[in-house]
């Protein structure tokens, strides 16, 4: 239904201003995209406000969506498998961050790791997420290294002011760890 609305809207202003069915493709998607997100983290945040962790899940969501998007990796078929992976994944990050409250020296270790990775992976290119550009894919490298580095120095300005560093660390190292879950289909001896 949400899509049928969506597709009928995008038509619409595409054919009042004359725009290509290309054009029209991207535009439908960028919105579909866009409202999917916003409601997953309006659902994600609100579910963990309602357990008093507002400011954590918050900075999660920050962390995730500005790195996420230009780290590429793992995606999920559905809207609703994405944000059911959404609330497990920050409910991880939150108690991995309460109950391992990190020292300097681990901030310092796992962020240089994560950028690291970054660095050297992304972004990731998956068959729903296909990047194929040579200059998008180093754009989105760029990003996603200068992004990853500007969290860390945030986390270490932060180190001393409770669990916010931990948070911003364990994000980051999730969505590292999460750039190596692409599938590699096997060839058996029927696809020869």
């Amino acid at each position: 239904m949400i899509r049928e609305k969506i597709r009928s809207f995008t038509e619409d202003i595409c054919d009042h201003n004359g725009y290509t069915n290309e054009v029209k493709d991207e535009i439908e998607y960028t919105l579909s995209i866009f409202l999917f997100e916003i409601t997953k983290i309006f659902i994600v945040v609100l579910l963990f406000s309602l357990l008093g962790l507002f400011k954590e899940i918050s900075l999660v969501m920050i962390v995730m969506g500005l790195t996420k998007p230009f780290t590429g990796g793992y995606h999920e078929s559905t809207q609703i498998k994405c944000l059911v992976a959404t609330i497990i994944l920050s409910g991880i990050i939150i108690i991995l961050s309460i109950s391992n409250n990190l020292n300097l020296i681990s901030i310092i270790l796992l962020n240089l790791i994560n950028i690291f990775s970054v660095y050297h992976q992304a972004p990731i290119i998956n068959e729903d997420m296909p990047l194929t550009r040579e200059d998008l894919i180093r754009k989105n490298r760029i990003i996603a290294t200068i992004s990853c580095t500007t969290f860390f120095i945030i986390a270490l300005i932060l180190s001393s002011k409770g669990i916010y560093s931990s948070i911003i660390t364990w994000t980051l190292v999730i969505d590292s760890c999460l750039m190596f879950n692409k599938k590699y289909k096997i060839k058996t001896k029927g696809d020869l």
